[in-house]
């Protein structure tokens, strides 16, 4: 929609200012200044309307302006339009007020839309009377023309709309679709990884256990089994979920650098691999605003918006122009954005000299 009313705001411009600039000369000498100065009071007002509209302040007051601009063009016909210009439909009037009304229709809702436009219509033959009171009705079918423009331009503004509105939601649908595929992978290949470790360490000490029996002495048993230990336990139970806001604050409590931790209320808990990437993610931004912003202190913010947990590592520091970092530099690219893409996450890293650095993390990744 957003689209839509720029669009209409930017051909209602080119078009009545064409128009407008054609309405002087067109009049005979003597009547030039006064349709110059009409001329130019649309201009302006063109202009004005083009830069307020885009702008994004779209007050009521504006429209009322608006309408009452477009009403003293229609009734200035008999200023603006020559004599010798007999076809109505031609008249830098009509046109100027058909691309009007044809523009409402993407600016406003239906029923504003179609009473201005009724509006205008009515405000274009009222000028066409005043200017002709003998021969008016030659303008009722351009005027009922304006209508139908108007009626079509709204149809079909619903019809993209509604096929926009369904194709957006057909790309959601299959972003979630990637999503779950991308994290059902992810899960797969965790869970993989730990049953590979659990299958070289503890099964392997219970088989060897089981076919060596008495044979292996008893402080070799407990020095391999504690090995087993720390083994699994570096790899961290690959399924289930976490605690999110407990892990960060363990990771924050333990970095050199104040940390102002800003948590919302309803974070809850994760896929732990996540949860463990997204604390190793603000590990690791922590750890290079240590090293290279030049300041002692940092922001953590997380968030969650339905299954999105959304965490936010900030500094006020030196900044660096990211596509300058070296090759062999890959703090932040593995440790942070690829880390998070392989649970089906993702980082984001903007920075600049001088105006400090923002990582971001989002998982699930839509």
């Amino acid at each position: 929609m957003s689209f839509g009313r720029r669009y209409a705001y930017r051909i209602r411009a080119v078009v009545v200012c064409s128009c407008a600039l054609l309405a002087a000369p067109a009049m005979p000498v003597e009547a030039m200044p006064a349709a110059a100065a009409i001329a130019a009071g649309v201009l302006g007002w063109s202009a004005v309307h083009y830069r307020l509209g885009t702008a994004g302040r779209r007050p009521r007051p504006l429209l009322a302006a608006d309408v009452a601009v477009l009403t003293g063009m229609c009734l200035s016909q008999a200023l603006t339009v020559p004599a010798s210009q007999t076809l109505h439909g031609s008249t830098w009037v009509l046109v100027a007020v058909s691309i009007v009304a044809v523009a409402y229709q993407l600016m406003y809702p239906a029923p504003v839309a179609l009473a201005l436009a009724l509006y205008l219509a009515a405000a274009d033959l009222a000028g066409a009377m005043l200017d002709r009171p003998a021969g008016w009705s030659y303008a009722l079918p351009n005027v009922g023309w304006l209508l139908v423009q108007s009626s079509l331009a709204q149809g079909l503004y619903r019809l993209v709309l509604r096929s926009s509105r369904t194709a957006d939601a057909a790309a959601a649908r299959t972003a979630a679709a990637r999503r779950g595929h991308e994290v059902a992978q992810a899960q797969r290949s965790a869970e993989r990884e730990y049953l590979a470790t659990l299958h070289d360490t503890a099964c392997a000490t219970l088989l060897m256990v089981a076919v060596r029996g008495q044979s292996i002495p008893g402080d070799v048993l407990r020095r391999q089994a504690a090995k087993d230990l720390r083994k699994l336990a570096a790899e961290r139970v690959m399924t289930g979920e976490s605690e999110v806001a407990g892990e960060l604050r363990e990771e924050i409590a333990e970095n050199p650098l104040r940390v102002r931790a800003e948590f919302a209320d309803g974070l809850g808990s994760a896929w732990h691999p996540a949860v463990v990437a997204l604390r190793d993610g603000v590990a690791e931004a922590l750890r290079n605003v240590a090293r290279h912003s030049g300041v002692d202190h940092a922001t953590v913010r997380a968030g969650r918006a339905g299954d999105r947990v959304t965490v936010t590592v900030s500094d006020d520091g030196a900044g660096f122009d990211v596509t300058l970092v070296p090759a062999h530099c890959r703090g932040l690219a593995w440790s942070v954005v690829e880390r998070m893409a392989s649970v089906g996450g993702r980082a984001t890293v903007d920075s600049a000299p001088g105006r400090g650095t923002t990582v971001r993390l989002e998982w699930p990744h839509v």
